[in-house]
């Protein structure tokens, strides 16, 4: 494969259709907290100057009053946290569709890209869910036992209980953690197969009109039959986005810096306090810096995904 024609295609395509940018930043929209409420009153410290004692009072007190917000702000995460999977997923597909169009000589809007990848969003969805939702369900669970343990052990402690029991608690703590790290050892080889075949999966049910299993076996085959390609592929992506990371850093850290800014002086200014205001503070400024990096990463997203496409026409054409 001529890796420095691929490079510039991919480029001359992107950069040629830049609604494909806007797609990109669709796609690279991460699942962040999002919330936030007015007012700026009734704040609780529980800085280290607190009686340790008394942190779990202070936090009763604290969940008694703001804790029908809190599950209010998780509940509305966790809703805007699907609607952005689902729009990542339609613009992933758009993406692939319409590069694949644009290589065959075609016109393609974004309304077209964006209309075919909603066509494919049940494909995309089953795709996913098949091939990261036994990873996301393990690390879900693993991090649920854990905060239970960590947390008796923490409430343990604070109520005064014998040294033994807290000790027990830990040691289950640890035990776990073993068994953790024997189950990654087993899992993350099986993660990084996973992300490399899901690329060429996802182009089989876009571009072959694929069912998911199929699409599955078609991605492992793809890299099976062109497996030193792929490892070149990754290597050369992964050096891209390092680059890339370290430009987008330079260009990320000022704005953090004015946008968490006023959250951060907020809570200095009150001692270290977090009332609704501060919460409210941060979180816009989180979501600012969360737009802000995916409209810098629609760049590499859009160029990325490209010169996948064609990388995977190039390994049918092998076949054909």
């Amino acid at each position: 494969m001529d890796y420095s024609n691929l490079l510039k295609r991919s480029w001359n395509i992107v950069w040629n259709n830049k609604f494909l940018f806007v797609l990109g930043f669709l796609a690279a929209l991460g699942s962040g907290r999002y919330g936030g409420s007015g007012g700026n009153n009734s704040g609780y410290n529980f800085g280290p100057g607190n009686d340790p004692s008394m942190f779990l009072d202070e936090f009763q007190t604290f969940w008694m009053r703001y804790g029908a917000l809190v599950i209010g702000i998780i509940c509305a995460g966790i809703f805007v946290s699907l609607i952005l999977w689902l729009v990542r997923l339609v613009a992933q597909a758009g993406m692939i569709d319409a590069v694949s169009r644009i290589e065959a000589g075609e016109n393609v809007s974004f309304g077209q890209a964006f209309s075919a990848g909603t066509a494919k969003l049940g494909r995309m969805v089953g795709l996913n869910v098949v091939m990261y939702g036994p990873f996301t369900l393990l690390g879900l669970l693993a991090f649920g036992v854990g905060m239970a343990v960590f947390g008796t052990a923490i409430a343990s402690e604070l109520s005064g209980a014998g040294s033994g029991d807290v000790e027990a608690i830990f040691g289950v703590l640890g035990i776990f953690g073993i068994i953790g790290a024997c189950l990654a050892c087993i899992f993350v080889p099986l993660m990084i197969v996973v992300t490399a075949v899901y690329p060429f999966a996802q182009r089989g049910a876009i571009l072959q009109d694929l069912g998911v299993v199929d699409s599955i076996r078609h991605g492992w085959q793809i890299v099976k039959d062109n497996i030193s390609d792929v490892i070149l592929l990754i290597i050369l992506f992964l050096v891209l986005g390092f680059v890339f990371g370290l430009i987008s850093l330079v260009v990320l850290l000022p704005f953090a810096f004015v946008a968490l800014g006023p959250g951060i002086f907020s809570v200095i200014a009150s001692e270290g306090a977090f009332g609704v205001g501060q919460v409210a503070l941060l979180a816009g400024g989180g979501i600012c810096i969360g737009l802000v990096g995916a409209a810098v990463s629609s760049i590499v997203t859009a160029y990325r995904s490209t010169a996948v496409t064609l990388a995977y026409q190039e390994f049918i054409s092998k076949k054909m």
